[in-house]
């Protein structure tokens, strides 16, 4: 204890290797120091505690990557690795038989012909030939193509085929044949699978596939439906040209019947007038009067000269005088049969109205008649001229070679798919997860 007398504590004991002769100035950058060193431990708590956050993240992230390496095994690697099994060594050849066919009328039929005989005479027919060549009824393919892939089609091949048998033929393999109890729908459903359809817009050149497990019955199935397809096109067109002929028939019946209803009341006219022809009769009756009018003029003048040279009792006088007052009355009766009327009898004009107005009754209805004659006539000529039909110009042959499915593509293409879709799940979930803390 007495030795410690007057030696400073152990605390600020100076280390011997700085006990040297220092200046003031080194004394002011000893303290700097010291100060500075007592300021580390707080630093170090702070950064101590600033770590704390990316700290506590590491468990997660670890926990974190083993479920998305177990999502990508499960939902990637396992279905890519069954897919190419399945199309390497299970999935059944499929045969593909096609066909190609336009729908055509024989007005457009003759119209291609006289462009293309055209076409060597002027030097404008060619763009009108391929103007007139694509001209097909495109909405008659678009109905054969609907037709083809409906349950109509299914309907009417089944009465001369068996599709489920067809459908299910032993070498199929289980995904890829139709099921043993498939209902209506769902043979349906798998039909449109097997079928496939394209209209070629501009040319509208109609373009069936239809897939099958066996060669032969490919080929069956696209004969079959494009004899279906045809009747299809017939009966429209029939049933077109019956609709017009029928509609053309009407009008001529109709017409018909209007001329019979005006005849009709021509010969009760005639009947209750007692005249043929009206107009006759008024122009025969015109033509008398002005005879007598001329007779009583030329009898007037006569009477004149006698009377200068004769006496009024005189015989020749006497003649003249009674033979002009006979022609008075016949005058005066003609012109009341023309123009008069009496209770007794009705006059001529009154008469030659209701004639006139059924004259031109009849002849207009024989008109019409005219008219829906020719309507008729044009309608027939329209319809034949019209008559759609199917034109096969590519037939179905016998495949040799099975086209589906496409064994590499699919293997390349199923796990690139199932990559796809399951990188754009992990995203999401990653950003939700994100969000989420």
């Amino acid at each position: 204890m007495d030795g410690d007398i007057g030696q400073p504590p152990r605390s600020r004991r100076r280390d011997p290797r700085l006990v040297t002769d220092v200046t003031p100035a080194q004394g002011i950058v000893a303290r700097a120091f010291r100060t500075m060193r007592s300021l580390v431990p707080l630093r170090a708590r702070q950064v101590e505690i600033e770590p704390e956050p990316q700290a506590a993240t590491f468990p997660a992230t670890r926990r974190r990557f083993p479920l998305v390496l177990i999502s990508f095994i499960a939902c990637v690697v396992i279905p890519a690795v069954a897919a190419q099994i399945y199309f390497v060594f299970i999935a059944t050849d499929q045969y593909i038989a096609e066909a190609r066919a336009v729908v055509r009328s024989a007005e457009q039929e003759s119209a291609v012909q006289s462009a293309m005989m055209q076409s060597g005479s002027t030097s404008a027919s060619p763009g009108a030939t391929s103007a007139l060549s694509l001209s097909t009824l495109g909405a008659n393919a678009y109905v054969v193509t609907n037709y083809i892939r409906s349950r109509a089609v299914l309907d009417d091949l089944s009465k001369t085929m068996d599709l489920r048998a067809i459908f299910r033929r032993p070498e199929a393999d289980f995904w890829a044949r139709l099921d043993r109890d498939a209902t209506i729908e769902e043979l349906v459903d798998y039909w449109k699978k097997m079928v496939t359809t394209y209209v070629d817009g501009p040319s509208g050149i109609v373009t069936v596939k239809i897939r099958a497990f066996r060669p032969d019955d490919a080929l069956a199935l696209t004969r079959a439906v494009l004899k279906l397809s045809e009747r299809l096109v017939n009966e429209m067109s029939e049933r077109a040209r019956r609709d017009a002929i029928q509609f053309a028939e009407r009008e001529v019946q109709r017409a018909d019947g209007r001329v019979r209803a005006v005849l009709a009341d021509l010969r009760r006219y005639r009947d209750d007038e007692g005249l043929i022809d009206p107009i006759k009769t008024a122009d025969e009756t015109a033509k008398l009067l002005m005879q007598l009018l001329a007779e009583k003029i030329r009898l007037e003048n006569d009477l004149f000269v006698a009377s200068r040279s004769l006496t009024m009792n005189a015989p020749s006088v006497q003649n003249l005088t009674a033979r002009i007052e006979i022609i008075d009355v016949q005058i005066t009766r003609l012109k009341e049969k023309l123009t008069g009327e009496t209770p007794e009898i009705r006059n001529v004009a009154a008469k030659l109205a209701r004639f006139e107005e059924l004259e031109v009754q009849r002849q207009f209805a024989e008109r019409l008649y005219t008219m829906a004659q020719d309507g008729l006539e044009r309608a027939r000529m329209t319809a034949e001229r019209q008559a759609m039909y199917l034109t096969v110009f590519v037939p179905p042959s016998l495949p040799e070679e099975s086209l589906y499915p496409r064994r590499i593509a699919f293997s390349i293409l199923a796990p690139l798919a199932l990559f796809v879709v399951w990188s754009i799940v992990a995203l999401i979930w990653a950003s939700v997860e994100d969000h989420r803390v």
